[in-house]
């Protein structure tokens, strides 16, 4: 076992996974409390297609998804306080249509030979040093900010028109947390990758839910969980060759299912 963490390429998706469960667990409770998880995915999709736009055109393909990743954010601002009742109709849309320039610019992309599935299903064993400062700073700002704004977000959540009566500039607030939402989610595409990156992020926020009743109790609960499911599915993957990012899901929905068990457990040994 010594000898298992003394490759650098572990102890590189140890520390990536550590990172990156801070980052999962405050969005993820943040998306979660909002009822937005469905925003998560449709950044993810989007994504994508900046990941396209990179490999086309020569440049670092987490720079391509987090600019697409920020820009699914604003439009999403935008749709929510122009068409909030079809809000689910244009994440639907910018799904589909991030996918679909992602492939098509990575078809036309002149000799690509990179593996696309890391970007698709996660591949936090390749993780580059490089990627885990990117993830550290970006935990520090997002840690930064929800301790500054704690009270502001949590009130935004519970009656954002309440909030803009008493002169809480609302809009800015929304801005800053869809950007942080969105890179998130970039972030967090690293070890599932866009198809699988709904459930590191909503599965272990819904399970806080049900054992703790304030956000901040929610945001560490979920860091914990998020990261004792990315490490459960990091070793299964390892010990037996499989995917990681489908072996952290699997992890994931089994916690949940048990965490639904003790839930009802508890609720009949009350009665």
């Amino acid at each position: 076992m010594s000898e298992f963490f003394s490759y650098s390429f572990v102890q590189n998706a140890l520390i990536a996974s550590f990172l990156i469960s801070i980052c999962a667990g405050i969005i993820g409770s943040i998306v979660v409390s909002n009822k937005t998880v469905f925003l998560t995915g449709g950044v993810a999709h989007s994504a994508f297609g900046g990941v396209g736009v990179a490999l086309y055109f020569g440049f670092n393909a987490t720079l391509g998804a987090s600019l697409a990743g920020v820009l699914m954010g604003l439009l999403m601002v935008y749709a929510v306080n122009k068409y909030k009742n079809r809000i689910d109709t244009f994440i639907a849309a910018s799904w589909a249509l991030g996918m679909a320039i992602g492939i098509i610019l990575i078809d036309l992309t002149p000799g690509y030979g990179s593996d696309i599935t890391s970007y698709l299903f996660g591949s936090i064993i390749a993780v580059a040093p490089s990627d885990i400062i990117s993830i550290a700073v970006f935990d520090v700002v997002l840690l930064i900010f929800v301790f500054m704004y704690y009270q502001e977000i949590l009130s935004i959540f519970y009656d954002s028109e309440f909030c803009t009566l008493k002169k809480l500039n609302v809009q800015i607030f929304n801005i800053i947390i869809f950007v942080l939402v969105s890179l998130g989610v970039v972030m967090s595409m690293g070890v599932a990758g866009l198809i699988l990156v709904l459930s590191i992020l909503s599965i272990p926020a819904y399970i806080a839910t049900m054992f703790v009743s304030s956000l901040r109790s929610q945001m560490f609960l979920s860091w914990a969980l998020s990261l004792l499911f990315m490490w459960i599915g990091f070793f299964v993957s390892y010990v037996y060759d499989l995917s990681i990012g489908a072996c952290i899901v699997i992890a994931s929905v089994l916690g949940m299912a048990i965490a639904i068990l003790l839930k009802k457990l508890s609720y009949k040994l009350k009665l």
